[in-house]
């Protein structure tokens, strides 16, 4: 009988395939919005409200972190938490996590920020909860996706 981490590490293994499908839903689903909001939709106010505070030219490397990081933590706590439970489940646990993880950063950022005005922080924290949540909805179906196929 196994127990602890050898019990955690043969689910792993055991699924594997929801795991990755899953993840890589997530990462996608994440990539493609943040892409869309940041390069398209919301440029022109991060721009002209933050102009002062923007590098000239940007370092990738913390957005690769935060991006794995987030999306294996989006993984943990909304998609396998929901995995028996409907779509509408983990995408209220994404919206959770959207809200207290964007909540964290623009809060914090507006109280000590010099220049990182109130739109910013509003419009920044519910894009956060909504691409969240989003993206939840993307690992969930990644996941049952999955799911499905291995027990026809």
């Amino acid at each position: 009988m196994l127990t602890g981490i050898g019990f955690m590490l043969s689910n792993i293994i055991r699924f594997a395939k929801n795991i990755v499908v899953s993840l890589i839903a997530i990462f996608v689903c994440f990539g493609v919005l943040d892409f869309l909001w940041l390069g398209v939709i919301a440029d022109g106010w991060y721009q002209s409200e933050m102009a002062p505070l923007l590098r000239s030219q940007f370092i990738t490397w913390p957005w690769v972190v935060f991006y794995l990081m987030y999306g294996c933590v989006v993984f943990v706590l909304a998609v396998v938490a929901n995995r028996d439970k409907s779509l509408l489940y983990a995408g209220i646990d994404g919206a959770l996590l959207g809200l207290a993880s964007y909540g964290a950063y623009n809060l914090t950022a507006y109280s000590i920020i010099e220049g990182f005005t109130l739109f910013i922080m509003l419009i920044d924290w519910a894009w956060g909860t909504c691409l969240t949540s989003a993206s939840a909805m993307a690992g969930w179906l990644g996941y049952q996706l999955v799911k499905e196929k291995s027990s026809e």
